[in-house]
């Protein structure tokens, strides 16, 4: 047994020794058939490219996203740090193009549209035989408009583009290449590929600035005159601790000699930047539009309000050239900026801006016309809490002035008693966005001093009281809104509604506000009563009180502050005093004292009660600059329990005056008159 066991150990050892030499020869006869294999199909894919290109480049020509040597922008060259490369410019085709139904994909209105498409420029992309870590790859370059049918070709390419397996697998969502780069051979290095160029089919000489001139534009214009190329693939694997190596060389020719005539796309540039305007539109809708700029292939649109740093997103990426924002008020500053891109690439911003005016002018109907200087002309607004003024001294014509807008209007009717020629005028806000003349004369109208909520505010319905109720339309009449009140964001009471039928002997209660929206003072509101001028009461103990006309109907439009607002220096916080001039005077307690204040809304309120004056025309204040209207204002107010005019006029200075126009020095109610002021 000693001597027998050495001698079978030897046996099955060099058994198999025998075993494992025979098992890499398999393995190395395999792997040099497998690299025989690849490097011909490598040849043949080149052989088959080579013949279908209509030139040879020196550099890539498109580089659609992640489609660089580095899988970034880093272009391929036909020689250089990164070893050589073939890179063909080819004509893409609507299916494959040995296929008998292929055509080639035309560029669009190069110079023709598509529906006649002869002469025009083909679509062309790049093919790149290269070597990356010891392989050899095939990469189909794309520009990122290749699929843009709208702006750039007239058909979408058969071929796609490729990128690196590495960041293909990398990826975790949707990317711009839509196959991997076809892996040939392994085990070629960069020296081992090797390109020659000719300029002839039968030429044995090389065009030898094509392969070795370090200026790009040198090669390119000596690439124009190659016709054919000779490849070299040296491939070299170690399988089984065996060195397996093949050789191949390989001639092949462009069919058409002619063909580097063929125009190449230019690599994507950054489109330039959209020259970007501005439309206004009623009331204050901003539309930024923009004209179609050259090689994008898609917008991005943002928008800012009052320089606030914070842009708002209006779409990306998509192919209209206009975006409109709704969301602009009155006195907002609009911003908005596009982006031009074509794939990785974007444009600078083109921008605009635009001031959305105050005021937007209101389109007269039915013959009414602006009356003319100094007085305003027809228009509305809506201020930042919400509240819709009207303005304007209109003449000439009859019926409906004019239609607001929705977002505008009221929830149903209400009624406004205003000033017209001399007199008292009604004019009814609709919630069609009509404003209609239902009282006056055509000789002029005053729209000034209108103001209510609209229909997105909720008002709270009140109880009525002594007989009081809402006022129900008899066949053929509006809905008329109900008695209501609410308070607005900035503090301010409103009430509105049409009521009837209750007890007008004065001062009888027609329903009370809650406490915290009570006035510190009694306050005269004008008012419209059965179509005639008249005016209601609400006293610090918040009951709006009859005061002693008929009861077919009585209007209730008014706006006030509650008690909280303070008496001090700061008009824009507090009620400030007014200093009384030509003898008027406080007509005294529990009358209101007479007092200005502006809102954070730019709405100048005044109040108070007063009496005295010389004579009805005679100026009763001065207010400062900040506080006075752009023109002047005809303001309808109560005087002595009848109609009354104040006339607020802006002086060279920026202050104004405050006349009464018409009335009676027995008392002028400075209560409910309300405008906007401006610079």
């Amino acid at each position: 047994m000693l001597v027998v066991a050495p001698i079978v150990i030897l046996a099955i050892g060099a058994f198999l020794t025998v075993i494992i030499s025979m098992t890499g020869e398999v393995l190395a006869s395999r792997a040099s058939n497998n690299l025989t294999y690849s490097v011909q199909d490598a040849l043949n894919r080149i052989e088959q490219d080579v013949k279908m290109s209509s030139s040879f480049l020196a550099t890539n020509t498109v580089l659609g996203t992640a489609q660089g040597y580095n899988d970034d922008a880093t272009s391929f060259t036909n020689i250089g740090s990164n070893g050589t490369s073939l890179i063909l410019n080819m004509v893409a085709t609507t299916s494959n193009p040995v296929s008998t139904g292929s055509t080639y994909v035309y560029l669009k209105d190069k110079p023709n549209p598509c529906a006649a498409s002869q002469g025009n420029i083909p679509f062309t992309y790049n093919v790149v035989y290269y070597i990356k870590a010891d392989t050899l790859y095939r990469r189909t370059l794309m520009p990122t408009n290749y699929t843009d049918t709208t702006n750039t070709v007239c058909n979408t390419p058969w071929q796609q583009p490729s990128c690196s397996p590495t960041y293909m697998d990398a990826q975790a969502g949707s990317v711009f290449c839509k196959t991997k780069d076809v892996q040939l051979v392994s085990g070629v290095k960069a020296e081992d590929f090797i390109v020659q160029y000719f300029n002839g089919e039968a030429s044995t000489s090389q065009n030898s600035i094509a392969s070795t001139s370090t200026s790009i534009p040198d090669r390119n214009t000596a690439l124009q005159s190659a016709t054919t190329v000779g490849i070299t693939i040296n491939a070299k694997q170690d399988v089984a601790g065996r060195s397996v190596e093949r050789t191949a060389i390989m001639r092949a020719s462009r069919l058409d000699s002619n063909a580097s005539a063929i125009a190449t796309i230019s690599a994507d540039a950054a489109p330039v930047a959209p020259k970007v305007t501005t439309t206004l539109g009623e009331p204050t809708d901003v539309t930024f539009t923009w004209p179609k700029v050259a090689a994008a292939t898609g917008y991005t649109f943002e928008y800012e309000l009052n320089n606030s740093g914070t842009w708002v997103s209006g779409f990306t990426n998509q192919s209209t050239q206009q975006f409109k924002v709704t969301t602009a008020t009155h006195k907002d500053i609009v911003k908005g900026r596009v982006t031009a891109i074509n794939g990785a690439l974007n444009s600078a911003y083109g921008t605009a801006s635009i001031t959305v005016p105050l005021w937007t002018s209101m389109n007269l109907q039915n013959n009414w016309v602006d009356y003319s200087p100094p007085f305003t002309s027809a228009g509305y607004t809506k201020t930042s809490s919400g509240l819709i003024v009207l303005k304007g001294m209109v003449r000439g014509g009859a019926g409906t002035i004019g239609i607001l807008p929705v977002g505008y209007r009221p929830t149903m009717n209400i009624t406004f008693e205003n000033s017209t020629n001399q007199a008292g005028g009604r004019v009814d806000v609709g919630p069609t966005g009509l404003v209609n003349l239902s009282v006056g004369s055509n000789a002029w109208f005053s729209l000034d001093g209108i103001a209510f909520m609209p229909a997105s505010a909720t008002f709270t319905v009140p109880t009525l009281q002594n007989g009081w109720v809402n006022y129900s339309p008899s066949s053929g009449d509006p809905n008329w809104q109900g008695a209501g009140y609410l308070t607005d964001s900035l503090g301010r009471v409103h009430t509105n509604g049409l009521v009837r039928a209750g007890t007008v002997t004065s001062p009888t209660t027609m329903f009370t506000l809650p406490v915290g929206l009570r006035p510190p003072e009694y306050l005269h509101m004008l008012n419209t009563v059965s179509g005639s001028v008249g005016h209601f009461g609400v006293n610090s103990n918040g009951n709006i009180e009859a005061k002693g006309y008929t009861n077919t109907y009585s209007s209730l439009q008014s706006m006030f502050y509650p008690a909280g607002r303070a008496t001090g220096t700061n008009c824009t916080t507090q009620w400030c005093n007014i200093s009384l001039v030509n003898g008027w005077q406080h007509y005294g307690s529990p009358y209101a004292t007479p007092q200005y204040t502006k809102s954070a809304d730019g709405i100048v309120m005044l109040k108070g009660l007063i009496n005295g004056g010389s004579s009805n025309a005679i100026q009763i204040t001065t207010l400062p600059a900040g506080y006075c209207p752009a023109e002047t204002l005809l303001l309808a107010t109560s005087s002595a329990a009848a109609w009354s005019r104040l006339d607020v006029a802006r002086q060279s200075n920026g202050t104004c005056i405050v006349v009464p126009a018409a009335g009676s020095t027995t008392w002028i109610s400075l209560d409910n008159i309300h405008y906007i002021a401006e610079p």
